[in-house]
């Protein structure tokens, strides 16, 4: 991902320039103050069009771009134009950057300035063509071959393969175009060879004329009173010159143009208004503009010096116009600028933007051209390196305005090359059409390396990229080449969303063996780089390690290396590379420690998007997905068995849809809620957030709870009131539409299954569980309400064991749902786990301990990645108060000697058994390996939570977040397995997925590649699966030739190593493309478990007050005195602890004289190894503390030996409500534990000082 500042919205409008006073640029202070004068009113509000990064596709794109910044404009200028009309000033309105040029006396500027719509108001600055370097012009066919550039750069080569550019607009801002040029007629879009239309295909900027231009102003037709434009244009499309050469790198593209200069020189707001026109080109005598003209490609052989009137309060003018304009699909090719040689050269507007993609020039010996402007940028203080790239400049051949021909030399002949390369690249591969920062990562990896002895600003030139040749001479084959290899993958692997600072930090590096993309090969050099994105400054340098001595890895079929680069710390956006090639690079990645929120938040969402029976409004999707209530006849649910019986309908409505189809299953449903609730339970300090986006978000419950309930509400409902759950909610026949509001068929609903309830058991009573965490009325009656429905459930289920249903065979709903005997007994012992959990009743505890040992992790002494929630859950199990020690040690052992010792935990790590880092056996490798591959990552998070063995505590934290690192990029098809997530940092995501709303061969939502949005970001697709096949009835009996023409055989997925059995498709029936693709909210589930324990949340920080910190233990001597807490009453309650441990309160009357009072503070123990140390009735003595599920547990304890404060007769009493105790887990999460009305004690992570 090129992280450009996207959008730079309203940044620039906050930046105090020393030239701005009181919001006028200085330039405008004039002693004549009737003086008229050009300027630019710069408005503070300005468009966020960030949304445009879901958007796929050039004319989807630059659809929402100009509507979203037209409205804008038009909103917030209203009054502004309104007053100008007032005071009879001539202006402009734009709304490409949301500003208005007008010319006026300094006294209407000062009364603007005063306004707070309006940020600045600045002098409308000159602008020009680029300067020729000397002598460059010659006419006549010379000595050199007039198309020596074409040839360099490999344009013919290109044509033979049937690539010329057709179907490309080249776009060319410059001093106009003579379009009557025979080598560049019959290329003008406004041509149809018999008559012109110039309507939407040629804008002149240049208004009124100040002299003698032979142009005149307001041209209806393109010209030019130069010669340059017409000479870049020929370069661009052109046919041949006058010696039956070829001149135009494009031949086959079509061209538009805009006039921004006057003889040369234009002002800011014709550079703008030309921008602007290019967005949504429009008549030549005006009116709506049309963004699906938008040209593909521009190209800007032009720049701004400070002799120009360019200077830093109007960069960032230019700057949004380009960007906003980039944002909208459309490469800007800019000319570096012909300042050379010396470094720091790239001095002007618009090369010097990160946006542009700017060109220096080379000669026929691939030199560079002494004129050539060098990087880097230093005049905006970025660093940045430039140019891009570099292409023919010299002595080049084209067309100028009287139809003759000329050799000119300059950057901004440079720049046409690059600009037909990118048509070029579109009519081969269109899916590249508006995806710009994919074209322009293609040119320059392709580039032929140039180098340079000259270094600047500490960029070797012998390095690639350098500030010389960027990445070097375009290369147009091998652009092409790439630009039509699908199935690319690139050499270096990194997470795509980037690293936490202290984390673990290891890129993989491969070498295709085997495989689909085994016709590339790349061994790294001895040396390899990590680089600042921005500036491409070296920041950390290393050796590649080789894995398994250079043997083939055979999950991959890969030869692989490992890359450490832990030792890089610094927040910032970084790519790894080869040195001194560094063309050979990774994805641009971050290191912060919000690197995966984006990420987190994305597939957290997706639950949303998931929902049955609530509207997508859109306020909480983004672009593209909005849609009506689903599935509204839910609320009339038919029965399965008895369809026609009318007092059997039911409300069904609610819950999630299952995966691609939108029924839903209770026995599904299981293990996604259950890893949600544990993602909480483990991770607290994660999931405090309320404002996810969601319509409950703001309701001061956490978020992922509020989702959470959504799906326990649907439960509900399928409960009987007799406690029995019915099974599943679905259509038959496989009936379905997209979007999901428009599917009526109807729907059914199953009977009450004992499987179903022994999962909606286990459900409500962990659901309770962690319910009963919010200091909240309605989530206290909540959580009660669910340990009812939970017993009524174990109940039911204990008096109608063996009832089953299996749906399949009765043609409701796709996936079977009903469960075999062993998993009905797992679900039976994993509800009587949670209800002892929330109870304490002894014969859930006793039924546990009964039949735990029949579990395949006790019989087989065997951790299994598919069998998760039986094992945290006994886990869990083991900790509680109350159960016998050697059954718990049983559990904890057996579960700690397999990740210990089983040679696919632990020691496939140490071991390096897995060349990408996240060991799954191939045998596990199936149907939803990336639910495997979250899971197996869980276990090692169970493993860590548990405190199984803290000795191994941060190679667990390695294995975790490698196992991230596998689903972020690092793994053999370098995808980040998540749906739609450039604008959150990765390109290579998944493209599309077998989805009922996201159908396959919708315009609108079925590929990221093909469709305007793709499917909505952050659903995690199926994964790797080497058992896929085409459908049995394949390959003449699928019913017709349409079905029958799909049974073809797929490479990838099939015939590929086991982790290479991936494609990027969504298809139907009988190609199963579900088999590969299909998303689940299982899937979904695990991976946001995993995630959650790398997630750093700011937390809220500790209120403002006093504080009174010990580093010590509170050691109470006395059965009756503890830590007292007041509630928001002013009720005062003392911690106590029973017999067994079991924490409670008691109401405090009158505090005992000889009690510590803290007045106004908190009172904190700040040590994560301190708490409180108290004595039971029975004097035996408890340490109170956090634990790492952010409640408090007692601990047996004896009297500490050192360190510790004793209280012998009084009580520690924290006196004022809103105040309480700040305790630290041993993972160093603070937790304020305050105290209700009612003596309830409450949990919540904050921000530690």
């Amino acid at each position: 991902m090129r992280y450009l500042f996207l959008i730079t919205l309203v940044c620039f409008l906050h930046v105090a320039h020393a030239q701005i006073i009181e919001k006028v640029d200085v330039r405008l202070h004039k002693s004549d103050p009737t003086a008229l004068q050009d300027v630019i009113i710069m408005m503070r509000d300005q468009a966020d069009i960030s949304a445009v990064a879901n958007i796929r596709g050039k004319d989807a794109k630059a659809t929402y771009v100009y509507e979203h910044l037209y409205k804008h404009a038009s909103m917030t200028q209203q009054e502004i134009i309104r007053l100008l009309v007032e005071h009879k000033v001539r202006h402009r309105s734009y709304y490409i950057v949301n500003m208005i040029s007008a010319t006026c006396n300094y006294e209407t500027i000062s009364m603007l300035s005063r306004r707070d719509d309006v940020a600045y108001v600045i002098e409308d600055g000159k602008f020009s063509m680029l300067q020729p370097p000397a002598r460059d012009e010659s006419f006549g066919s010379g000595n050199r071959s007039a198309t020596w550039g074409l040839n360099k750069i490999g344009a013919p080569t290109v044509w033979s393969m049937g690539y010329t550019g057709q179907g490309v607009v080249i776009g060319g801002q410059d001093t106009g175009y003579a379009w009557e040029v025979a080598t560049i007629k019959s290329k003008y879009r406004g041509w149809d060879g018999m008559t012109a239309n110039h309507d939407y295909n040629w804008h002149d900027a240049i208004h009124s004329n100040q002299g003698s231009n032979p142009c005149g102003y307001d041209s209806p037709e393109p010209c030019d009173d130069h010669n340059h434009g017409t000479h870049t244009m020929g370069t661009m499309v052109g046919d041949t010159d006058n010696n039956g050469d070829d001149i135009g790198v494009a031949p086959g593209a079509k061209w538009i143009g805009c006039r921004n200069m006057d003889n040369g020189d234009g002002q800011l707001s014709t550079y703008v208004e030309c921008f602007e026109w290019f967005l949504a080109p429009y008549p030549v005598s005006g009116g709506s503009g049309d963004p699906t003209k938008m040209p593909h490609v521009i190209n800007n052989s032009w720049g701004c010096p400070p002799s120009e009137g360019c200077n830093s309060t109007n960069f960032s003018v230019m700057e949004l116009a380009l960007n906003n304009l980039r944002s909208a699909g459309c490469v800007i090719v800019v000319s570096a600028g012909n300042s050379g040689s010396s470094c720091n050269t790239v001095n002007d507007p618009a090369a010097i933007f990160e946006g542009s993609f700017s060109v220096g020039a080379t000669n026929s010996s691939d030199a560079i051209a002494n004129f050539s402007s060098r990087g880097t940028v230093t005049v905006d203080g970025s660093n940045r390196l430039k140019p891009n790239v570099a292409a023919p400049g010299v002595s080049v051949r084209s067309c100028i305005k009287n139809g003759t021909f000329a050799n000119y030399s300059g950057t901004s002949m440079a720049g046409p090359h690059v600009a037909g390369l990118v048509a070029l690249m579109i009519s081969a591969n269109p899916q590249l059409a508006g995806e710009v920062d994919q074209i322009e990562d293609i040119i320059e990896q392709t580039a032929v390396h140039l180098t340079s002895s000259q270094n600047c600003n500490g960029t070797n030139g012998t390095t690639i990229p350098n500030n010389t040749f960027g990445y070097g001479r375009i290369d147009a084959v091998a652009a092409v080449n790439r630009a039509l290899d699908e199935l690319f993958v690139p050499f270096i692997k990194v997470d795509q969303f980037g690293y936490l600072p202290q984390a673990q930090k290891i890129a993989v590096i491969s070498n295709p063996i085997n495989g689909y993309n085994n016709t590339t090969h790349y061994t790294p050099p001895s040396s390899m780089v990590v680089k600042n994105s921005k500036t491409h400054q070296i920041v950390y340098t290393g050796t590649p390690t080789t894995w398994n001595s250079g043997n083939t890895h055979d999950q991959s079929g890969d030869q692989v290396w490992w890359f450490d680069f832990s030792a890089v710390t610094t927040p910032g956006i970084y790519h790894i590379a080869g040195f001194p090639d560094g063309s050979i690079k990774s994805e641009d990645f971050v290191i912060n420690d919000q690197a995966y929120d984006g990420a987190l938040e994305a597939a957290f969402k997706t639950f949303y998007y998931q929902r049955c029976g609530t509207a997508k409004s859109a306020s909480y999707v983004a672009e593209g997905y909005v849609d009506d209530i689903c599935h509204a006849q839910d609320t009339i649910c038919k029965y399965i068995n008895d369809p026609t019986n009318v007092s059997l309908f039911k409300n069904m409505s609610g819950g999630w849809h299952d995966a691609g189809d939108y029924n839903k299953y209770v026995n599904f449903a299981w293990k996604p809620l259950m890893d949600l609730l544990w993602s909480f339970e483990i991770n607290p300090e994660t999931w405090q957030s309320d404002s996810l986006n969601i319509p409950e978000s703001g309701n001061g419950i956490p978020d992922l709870l509020d989702e959470i309930k959504y799906e326990l509400d649907w439960l509900i409902k399928m409960q009987a009131l007799d406690g029995g759950v019915h099974c599943v909610v679905g259509v038959q026949n496989y009936a379905s539409a997209s979007p999901p509001s428009d599917d009526t068929a109807t729907r059914y609903y199953g009977p009450k299954t004992t499987s179903a309830t022994w999962s909606t058991a286990g459900i409500f009573a962990f659901a309770a569980r962690q319910f009963a965490k919010i200091n909240n009325a309605s989530m206290q009656s909540y959580a009660a309400s669910l340990q009812s429905k939970a017993i009524d459930a174990w109940n039911w289920a204990m008096a109608n064991p063996g009832i089953t249903y299996y749906n399949a065979s009765n043609n409701l709903a796709s996936g079977e749902q009903e469960i075999d005997a062993y998993e009905r007994t797992i679900r039976q012992l994993v509800a009587a786990v949670y209800l002892y959990d929330i109870t304490g009743n002894v014969n859930y505890s006793s039924y546990v301990e009964s039949n735990y040992a029949s579990t395949h992790m006790m019989s087989w002494g065997y951790v299994y990645p598919f069998e998760s929630v039986v094992q945290v859950s006994l886990l869990h199990f083991s900790q509680l108060k109350g159960i016998t020690p050697t059954v718990a040690n049983a559990i904890r052992n057996t579960y700690r000697n397999c990740v210990d010792s089983q040679t696919e935990y632990i020691p496939s790590y140490t071991n390096h058994t897995d060349a990408y880092r996240a060991y799954v056996k191939t045998t596990d490798i199936t149907w939803g390996s990336n639910e495997t591959k979250s899971t197996k990552g869980n276990i090692y998070q169970e493993y860590l939570h548990f405190n199984l063995d803290n000795s191994k505590k941060q190679t667990i934290l390695n294995i975790t977040s490698d196992f991230i690192h596998y689903m972020h990029g690092v793994n053999p098809n370098a995808l980040t397995y998540l749906t739609n997530m450039r604008s959150f940092g990765a390109d290579r995501s998944i493209n599309s997925i077998y989805h009922a709303w996201f159908n396959d061969g919708s315009t609108l939502w079925d590929d990221v590649r093909s469709s305007d949005y793709g499917p909505a970001p952050g659903f995690i697709s199926g994964g790797p699966n080497p058992s896929w096949t085409l459908d049995g009835c394949c390959p003449s009996g699928c019913g017709n030739p349409a079905n029958n023409s799909l049974c073809i055989t797929l490479s990838p997925p099939s015939g590929q190593p086991a982790l290479k059995s991936y494609y990027d498709w969504n298809t139907d029936w009988p190609q199963n493309s579900w088999e590969i693709t299909e998303p689940a909210i299982y899937t979904q589930a695990a991976y946001l478990k995993l995630l959650s324990g790398h997630i750093r949340k700011s937390l809220d920080t500790l209120p403002t007050g006093k504080q009174v910190r010990f580093n010590t233990d509170l050691y109470f001597n006395n059965t009756a005195r503890s830590v007292v807490l007041t509630s928001p009453d002013s009720t005062h309650y003392r911690i106590i602890v029973d017999n067994t441990g079991k924490i409670s309160t008691e109401s405090v009357i009158n505090i005992p004289s000889s009690s510590t009072l803290i007045k106004d503070a908190y009172l904190i123990t700040e040590s994560t190894d301190k708490g409180l140390l108290i004595k039971a009735p029975d004097n035996s003595l408890w340490k109170v503390s956090a634990t790492k599920s952010g409640t408090l547990d007692a601990f047996p304890a004896t009297v500490p030996m050192s360190n510790y404060i004793e209280s012998t007769i009084g009580d520690v009493v924290v006196i004022h409500p809103g105040y309480g105790w700040i305790t630290t887990d041993t993972d160093g999460i603070c937790y304020l534990i305050t105290v209700s009305n009612s003596g309830k004690l409450f949990s919540k992570p904050i921000q530690c000082d």
